[in-house]
């Protein structure tokens, strides 16, 4: 085990510690739809089906221990919300 730079060790971070107060808004690109869902939902979401991309400023979410991790910087800097956008492959490929 390493401990990193906050005293975190390196099999912690991305996983629950402590209750996450950001809120996460889903932003379906497909039919433009939004909608807040718990942090704990994510858990269920097919984080390995390539043809679905979750996105968060740029960044591809590609697990759910890397969701809360993006979700622990975002809080620690400040954001109450963040956004994650559910992207079909297709038009990220199309440029849509």
């Amino acid at each position: 085990m390493t401990v990193t730079k906050n005293n975190r060790s390196e099999d912690t971070i991305g996983t629950p510690e402590e209750p996450l107060k950001i809120r996460l808004k889903v932003l379906d690109r497909e039919t433009n739809e939004s909608r807040y869902c718990e942090i704990d939902e994510a858990k269920t979401w097919d984080w390995k089906n390539p043809e679905i991309w979750h996105v968060i400023n740029g960044w591809q979410i590609t697990s759910y221990r890397m969701l809360i991790f993006m979700l622990r910087r975002k809080e620690e800097r400040g954001l109450e919300e963040v956004v994650l956008q559910v992207i079909p492959r297709f038009m990220m490929l199309n440029g849509c």
